[in-house]
């Protein structure tokens, strides 16, 4: 039997050695593509290139976007750190500014702190005017909100700026920031209070002072720059020229932990720092393309959004707003950063708040779509009918802007809203609304009513300064824009 037994199990390793060495591997399992696979493109480094350029400019939006504006001024208008651009009007038509508003007029600076901390004197509020606004570091990060919600509460005071990684104790009589970054932007408006005048909001916002903590004994003078008649430049440029502005970025700015991939990514396509970018007529190309490319994609995605985003369910007006879940416009968490989220508020807008309140003062609210739910066209006219009594406690402004840049429209008129306080200037319904008029031409006798657009698709915002309880619970509905031809 134990023969037998051993006998049966020769034979069958004999069998499994016979099936074995028929059926021998001979590749290994994976290590490879299929067999036969080939490189879906031709030039794979080119597509890496592209690929790497593509994805920096979604990630980059917050500091691109903001960097615009200090180009604009140091470049475009000669201005230098420190000294001030107070506008004695508000914006009009040639001010390329993403999704400005009209109302106020802005007051805006830069400053370097590679140069060592820099003071900003805010001068307190008084019977006429208040100052209000923030102060962002190079990622368009909010680090000092002044005025009434800021450190000073409105009484004014010393905001001392302090670079990466100083180290020197903060002398007393300053509200000391640090920042991350070593340039920073502010952005404040002077209010108008008692019935002041644009020319006495001009003056009080000149009683503000800038200038480095080593001049704190003797300030040089101030220099302020109107730029009302001017053209100011401000917005990104979608071809290779984006990554220049990229590069002196990188070239000045620490690197956050969060970044580190990126910069590889970056220092493969030509930009790291210390090192010279000059992209060769080959990069130039496929950086165009890449850019070009992000830039129809944070389009498409910021409409498909905006689409799902309405305020009411029953209406096409979607609240603009965007927070990340902690109701900042970071959306950093503690292992991710989800760059496409972020650019879907930093490719169209700017200057945003740390943390969005739950009824925040001012709210925008944007039409994609007219009342059929159709997207709104280039070259037609639309009609909206603004209720005699919109749930306000200040005042309502209806801003158009061009959806491919989201800045204003040029036009002959140089208008580019109208507000509330137009009303005296338009023609009203009996019921006391209002119909404004939004298309390349105005309707015969309702030209004080109209918003030019000049063949550009409209992106029209309204804005709500101050909206009170018959907004926020929403029994108040803003009616749809309606096609007229």
């Amino acid at each position: 039997m134990k023969t037998k037994t051993l006998l049966s199990t020769a034979l069958l390793g004999a069998v499994f050695t016979t099936n074995f060495m028929a059926s021998a591997q001979t590749e290994p399992l994976g290590g490879q593509p299929p067999l036969g696979s080939k490189p879906s493109v031709k030039n794979l480094a080119d597509q890496v290139t592209y690929q790497r350029a593509f994805e920096a400019v979604v990630w980059s939006q917050p500091a691109v976007m903001v960097y615009g504006i200090r180009r604009g001024m140091l470049e475009g208008m000669g201005m230098k750190d420190n000294e001030v651009m107070a506008m004695s009007k508000p914006l009009t038509t040639r001010h390329e500014f993403l999704t400005a508003n009209n109302t106020t007029p802005y007051i805006v600076a830069n400053a370097d702190l590679q140069n060592g901390p820099v003071v900003v004197e805010i001068p307190a509020a008084t019977a006429k005017g208040v100052m209000y606004g923030q102060v962002v570091d190079a990622w368009q990060m909010t680090i000092a909100d002044v005025g009434p919600s800021g450190l000073d509460q409105g009484k004014g005071g010393k905001y001392l700026f302090l670079p990466p990684g100083y180290k020197s104790e903060a002398p007393s009589g300053y509200f000391a920031i640090p920042s991350p970054t070593y340039r920073i932007q502010f952005g404040f408006r002077s209010i108008k209070l008692g019935g002041a005048t644009d020319a006495e909001a001009n003056s009080y916002a000149k009683t503000l002072k800038m200038y480095p903590l080593s001049e704190a004994a003797a300030p040089k003078p101030m220099r302020f720059v109107d730029g009302f008649d001017k053209r100011i430049s401000t917005l990104a440029f979608y071809d290779w020229r984006y990554f220049k502005d990229l590069y002196d970025i990188v070239s000045v700015e620490p690197v956050f932990p969060r970044d580190k991939v990126m910069m590889g990514m970056l220092a493969s396509i030509g930009i790291e720092k210390g090192k010279p970018f000059n992209p060769s007529p080959k990069l130039q190309q496929i950086l165009t393309r890449a850019t070009e490319d992000a830039y129809h994609y944070m389009q498409d995605r910021f409409q498909k959004i905006q689409m799902k985003n309405l305020y009411w369910p029953e209406r096409n007006w979607s609240y603009f707003f965007l927070p990340d879940p902690s109701g900042s416009f970071a959306w950093e968490t503690g292992t991710t950063l989800f760059y496409d989220n972020r650019a879907d508020m930093y490719h169209p807008g700017t200057y945003y708040p740390k943390i969005i309140a739950a009824k925040p003062a001012t709210v925008y609210l944007c039409s994609m779509a007219d009342s059929k739910g159709r997207p709104l066209a280039p070259g037609k006219t639309y009609k909206l009918n603004v209720p005699k009594n919109v749930p306000v406690k200040q005042f309502w402004a209806m801003i158009v802007y061009d959806y491919a840049t989201w800045a204003f429209i040029y036009n002959p008129l140089d208008r580019v809203g109208l507000s509330s306080y137009d009303k005296p200037n338009m023609k009203l319904n009996a019921n006391g609304s209002v119909d404004l008029y939004i298309g390349p031409k105005a309707p015969k006798g309702l030209e004080s009513n109209w918003i030019p657009t000049q063949g550009k698709r409209p992106f029209p915002v309204m804005r709500i300064y101050g909206g009170d309880e018959a907004f926020w619970d929403k029994s108040f509905k803003m009616p749809d824009l309606e096609l007229v031809k």
